[in-house]
């Protein structure tokens, strides 16, 4: 796959449930990370939502996507946990009033998983079988917050890897209420104290 087609694949991989598009500006940075290779002590995954949502636990996902030459593409997701301390949140733009930012990373068992699955694919590099890998970003699983309504949902959801070495934007200020098929979903969405 040339270059160009792997900065694209992965710009697409790193869309909101498929319903954004990566801004302009971070599809340089983003097309230097190598899922093969990033640090993965480094990865960290931030979403900026509005008050009235909040993420459940392991709502958050990445989501590597795997392709070797001849075979099925395959996804594998990752639930990152929640960081909770102020210094996690460094180099992330303040949220703009009536949101809030969370931050997330690997947990230590799914780093692990993540390396064997890194490792699968340079064996079968070694075997002469060409393949490629790509990361995601989802944030799927939301409650709602005793806020009250809003006239827009904006999310927004950052990337950090040893590559980009701070946060780049992989999706900004997508509106969950202007998609049809998702401002539907969203009248489902249950209270955060159910």
């Amino acid at each position: 796959m040339n270059r160009l087609a792997r900065v694209l694949a992965s710009a697409a991989a790193l869309m909101l449930v498929g319903c954004s598009s990566v801004p302009l500006t971070s599809i340089p940075p983003l097309a230097r990370i190598d899922a093969r290779t990033t640090d993965l002590s480094m990865l960290r995954v931030a979403v900026q939502l509005p008050d009235a949502l909040r993420p459940r636990s392991g709502g958050v996902k990445l989501d590597v996507v795997t392709k070797v030459a001849g075979e099925a593409e395959t996804r594998t997701s990752f639930a990152m946990m929640e960081m909770s301390d102020a210094r996690d949140r460094a180099g992330l733009p303040a949220p703009p009033l009536g949101s809030s930012t969370y931050a997330y990373r690997l947990s230590p068992g799914d780093a692990a998983r993540f390396e064997a699955l890194r490792a699968s694919m340079v064996e079968q590099g070694k075997q002469g079988k060409r393949g490629s890998m790509g990361l995601g970003v989802a944030a799927r699983e939301f409650c709602r917050a005793n806020a009250a309504p809003q006239g827009s949902l904006p999310v927004t959801i950052y990337l950090m890897t040893s590559e980009t070495k701070s946060f780049v934007p992989v999706v900004r200020d997508f509106d969950l209420l202007g998609d049809p098929a998702m401002a539907g979903g969203l009248e489902s969405i249950q209270s955060c104290g159910q």
